[in-house]
C-alpha cells in the first residue's frame, strides 16, 4: 500500500496557528470565560454598592462614623456645597489635617457631586468654629472658620437642615 503525503502550504499553517489562541479562548467553562465572567459580577456589585447617584447629595454621620441622616433636599444640598466652596473665599484657610489635630469632631458630611463622581468630606468641630474640609482635588484638604450661622446650622442638621434620620 502506498501512502501519499500531503504538503500543507505554509500560508494555511499560518492561518491555523494564528486562530488556535482565539479558538482555545472560546471555550464555554474556561480560566478565562470564568474570570470574566467574575469581573463582571464584582463591576456589577461595586455600581450596586456605590453611593453616587443621579442626584446630588449629602450623608451625615456622627463623631464615631455612623451614618445618622441623609440630605436630599436640594436648597439644603446646595447650602453644605456652599460651605465647602466656600474654602475659596474664605482669607485664612489652612492646609493639612494637623491644624485639628485636637479638636473634637461633631459630625461628618460627605457630599456626593453626581455629575463628577466626587465625595468630599467636611468635618465639624463641638469646641471650634472652624471646619476641615477634604478629599479636594489637587490640595487635598484644607480648613477654615465657619460663620457663627454656618457653624450652628451644620452642628444641628435636624434642626436646621432638614436632615433625615436613617435608621439602622
Amino acid at each position: 500500500m502506498i501512502v501519499k503525503s500531503r504538503v500543507i502550504k505554509p500560508a494555511a499553517l499560518l492561518a491555523v496557528l494564528a486562530l488556535m489562541p482565539i479558538l482555545s479562548g472560546c471555550q464555554g467553562d474556561s480560566s478565562q470565560a470564568k474570570s470574566l465572567k467574575t469581573l463582571m459580577a464584582s463591576t456589577k456589585k461595586a455600581q450596586a454598592a456605590s453611593s453616587f447617584r443621579k442626584y446630588d447629595w449629602v450623608k451625615v454621620s456622627n463623631a464615631q462614623g455612623e451614618e445618622v441622616a441623609q440630605i436630599t433636599n436640594r436648597p439644603d444640598v446646595v447650602y453644605v456645597s456652599d460651605i465647602v466652596g466656600d474654602a475659596a473665599n474664605v482669607d485664612q484657610v489652612g492646609l493639612g489635617k494637623k491644624y485639628l489635630s485636637h479638636a473634637h469632631p461633631h459630625y461628618h458630611y460627605t457630599f456626593y457631586d453626581a455629575e463628577s463622581k466626587v465625595a468630599i468630606h467636611m468635618t465639624t468641630y463641638s469646641d471650634t468654629q472652624h471646619v476641615q474640609v477634604t478629599n479636594l482635588p489637587i490640595i487635598h484638604a484644607v480648613h477654615y472658620k465657619l460663620s457663627p450661622t454656618s457653624y450652628q446650622k451644620l452642628n444641628h442638621p435636624f434642626k436646621y437642615l432638614k436632615a433625615v434620620k436613617v435608621t439602622p
